[in-house]
C-alpha cells in the first residue's frame, strides 16, 4: 500500500478521529489504569475522556496530524508546541467532564499521573506529544513512524529543542528509540509501569 498522506486534522473530521483514538487505545495500559478497564462501563468512560480531550486539544490551538491511505484516516498525532499549555479555563472544563462522566477516582489517577510527568527532567518546558493513534488493521505497516518523524519535523521547524512523552505500553518503546528517545524516567504503580522519554528535536 502507498505512503499514507499526511496534513493537518480539519475540524469537520474529528468525529472520525475520536472514533480512530477509541479503537487504537482500546487496551492501552495508561489509559486502562487512570480509568479503571476492570470496572463495567469502561468503553464509555474511555470514549467519554477521549472526547473531552479533543475538545481541550482542539479549543486551545494544539496542532493535529493526520494520516490518510485511500481517502480513510488511518492515523492521528496530537501534540503541543514547546511551551504551548492549555488555558486554566479548558483545563477546569475537562475535570469537570472526566469527574461527572468517569468518575472523580479516575480523575484522581489521571492527576497523579500528570503531576508525575510534570516532574520529570525538562518536562515541563519541552514540547510534548500526547497521542499518537494508527488504526488497529494499519498498525505494522509504518503509518506510526511517518507520524512521529513528520511531528518531529514540525516541532524543529518551531523552534522546539527538546519533546517528551509517556507511555505505559513496552512495545512502542522501540519506535520511539528509532526516532530518537530516550528514556528519561520511570513511574511504578500498582497495575501500571510507566515510561518516560525524551529526544533533541
Amino acid at each position: 500500500m502507498s505512503a499514507p498522506l499526511l496534513a493537518p486534522l480539519a475540524a469537520t473530521q474529528d468525529g472520525a478521529a475520536l472514533d480512530l483514538l477509541d479503537r487504537a487505545f482500546a487496551s492501552d495500559p495508561t489509559l486502562g489504569w487512570y480509568l479503571f478497564a476492570e470496572r463495567a462501563d469502561f468503553a464509555q468512560r474511555r470514549r467519554a475522556y477521549l472526547a473531552a480531550y479533543q475538545r481541550l486539544h482542539r479549543a486551545n490551538g494544539m496542532p493535529i496530524l493526520a494520516a490518510w491511505q485511500a481517502g480513510q484516516l488511518v492515523g492521528a498525532a496530537y501534540f503541543s508546541l514547546t511551551g504551548q499549555h492549555p488555558s486554566a479555563g479548558s483545563l477546569e472544563h475537562i475535570g469537570q467532564a472526566i469527574r461527572q462522566q468517569c468518575g472523580a477516582d479516575c480523575l484522581a489517577r489521571l492527576d497523579q499521573l500528570l503531576e508525575a510527568f510534570e516532574q520529570q527532567p525538562s518536562h515541563s518546558g519541552s514540547a510534548r506529544i500526547e497521542f499518537i493513534a494508527v488504526a488497529p488493521d494499519r498498525q505494522g505497516r509504518g503509518i506510526g513512524s511517518s507520524l512521529l518523524s513528520q511531528t518531529l519535523t514540525q516541532l524543529r521547524q518551531q523552534g522546539c529543542q527538546l519533546v517528551a512523552l509517556e507511555t505505559g505500553e513496552p512495545r512502542n518503546l522501540a519506535l520511539y528509540r528509532r526516532h530518537g528517545f530516550a528514556q528519561s524516567g520511570h513511574l511504578t504503580l500498582a497495575g501500571l509501569h510507566q515510561y518516560y522519554l525524551q529526544a533533541n528535536c
